[in-house]
């Protein structure tokens, strides 16, 4: 087996999202962001023969090996409500296509790794729908910083407070790998509970920058906008990842 190279952990960093699974695909693209997340991808992704072996580092206080063959990328196809294939507009990153591949086989042995209140939405893969924290603690095998996720409320008014202040301890530890979600949003210029890549945070300006995987563009907020318009925060600084 070949671990993926760095221009291959890079071109994570930027993947499309196609399927139901924003917060498979933006803690991938956060985990390139850290020296340490880096280290973790080339770890948990190696090339085989006939298709890649995806390791889980903690699958119910264990790592798990997911084989993926090149046949189930293949039969892995987006598809409408109908099961009708949807066009792509770009190439499907194959390592992401690997990951909800290896997601697939996962949640068919272990279906209690899908948390409850993601089973509730119609999907076609049993990948859809899932927690940041649920995935990036079974891939890392490291329990993220987690602000607001399981909170029924569906802003960050309530912790204003340790919102500003983890804000800013991102902008002082760029080497980080975040994710930030919203709920129902009642606010124009970001999707209903969906998740982005926190890019950068800059305290002096007060702005955050997000990357969002399904429409490929960057989202500049400020703190006051995020804190109205974000559910959660979810993530590592690098030494978390030691």
């Amino acid at each position: 087996m070949k671990p993926i190279t760095l221009t291959e952990i890079q071109n994570l960093k930027t993947a499309i999202q196609y399927f139901q699974d924003c917060y498979l695909v933006s803690s991938v693209s956060a985990l390139t962001k850290s020296t340490n997340g880096r280290k973790i991808l080339s770890q948990n992704i190696a090339h085989t023969n006939n298709g890649y072996r995806i390791k889980f580092n903690n699958i119910n206080g264990e790592a798990k090996d997911f084989f993926v063959t090149q046949k189930e990328m293949d039969d892995l196809v987006y598809m409408d409500k109908y099961k009708n294939p949807i066009p792509l507009k770009q190439p499907h990153n194959p390592i992401i296509k690997a990951i909800e591949a290896a997601m697939n086989q996962l949640l068919e042995k272990y279906p209690s790794k899908k948390p409850w209140i993601c089973r509730f939405p119609n999907c076609n893969e049993k990948f859809e729908f899932n927690k940041p924290s649920n995935f990036l603690e079974m891939f890392t095998g490291k329990k993220p910083y987690s602000l607001n996720e399981s909170s029924w409320r569906i802003s960050l008014k309530s912790k204003k407070s340790e919102s500003k202040e983890i804000f800013n301890k991102i902008s002082e530890n760029p080497d980080n790998s975040f994710v930030a979600g919203t709920s129902i949003n009642f606010h124009k210029g970001l999707s209903d509970n969906h998740c982005y890549t926190i890019i950068n945070i800059d305290k002096k300006s007060e702005k955050l920058e997000l990357f969002d995987h399904r429409f490929l563009e960057k989202l500049t907020l400020t703190y006051e906008e995020a804190i109205k318009k974000l559910k959660f925060i979810v993530g590592y600084f690098d030494k978390d990842l030691l």
